[in-house]
C-alpha cells in the first residue's frame, strides 16, 4: 500500500502527472491524490480479484465520485489476470457486497447476476485502464509462469453527501475514509 510512501520519486514521473492530468479532466479541478497501491500477483498461485465496485468500500454516507488508474509493469494478459469489466455497470448504484472471508478486508459482489458483457483488457507493459468507482471489475488468476504487477493510481472528488446513508451491512465498523 502506498509505495510512494517509500518510493517518493513515483511522484515525479510521468505517468503519475499524465494519471493527475486525466484524473483533473474527468472529475473536475478539485479533484485530490487519494494513493496508490502496487500489486504483485504471483506466477502459478496468484488468485483472482473478485467482481467488486471500489464504493463498496467507502462511507455510505456520501456519493463518491473516484477513478482508478490501473497500469500493468508488464504485459497484462487473460492468462496473467488482465482487469475485466462489465460496460455501463458505472451507472449502478452500489451493489450488494460481502467480505471475502471472516478475517479480509476484501470484499466480492454477492449479485453476480449484474456480471453480464464482459470485456477483457488485454494491455502492453505500460498502458492503462481507468474505472469510475462504481464500475464492476475483476481480476483473474496468474496461470503463467512469471509474475503479474501492476501499479493502481486512486483519485477522488469532493463527495456529496446523501440525505440517509446508504445501507452497506458489509462494511466493518473501523473502516475510515
Amino acid at each position: 500500500m502506498n509505495p510512494h510512501h517509500y518510493a517518493p520519486q513515483l511522484l515525479l514521473t510521468t505517468a503519475y502527472r499524465n494519471a493527475v492530468r486525466l484524473a483533473a479532466q474527468l472529475l473536475g479541478d478539485r479533484v485530490t491524490f487519494e494513493g496508490m497501491h502496487a500489486i504483485r500477483n504471483p506466477a502459478r498461485s496468484g488468485a483472482a480479484t473478485p467482481w467488486h465496485q471500489d464504493q463498496a468500500y467507502w462511507d455510505p454516507h456520501f456519493e463518491h465520485f473516484g477513478i482508478t488508474v490501473w497500469a500493468p509493469l508488464q504485459p497484462a494478459t487473460l492468462e496473467n489476470g488482465c482487469m475485466q469489466f462489465v460496460p455501463r455497470s458505472h451507472h449502478l448504484g452500489v451493489q450488494p457486497h460481502e467480505l471475502i472471508s471472516p478475517d479480509s478486508h476484501g470484499l466480492r459482489l454477492t449479485a453476480m447476476d449484474a456480471v453480464k458483457d464482459v470485456v477483457a483488457c488485454p494491455l502492453p507493459a505500460g498502458g492503462a485502464t481507468v474505472h469510475f468507482c462504481r464500475t464492476l471489475h475483476y481480476t483473474g488468476p496468474n496461470t503463467t509462469t512469471g509474475p503479474r504487477r501492476a501499479l493502481i493510481v486512486d483519485f477522488k472528488a469532493p463527495p456529496v453527501p446523501l440525505p440517509e446513508p446508504r445501507s452497506m451491512p458489509w462494511r466493518r465498523p473501523e473502516w475510515s475514509e
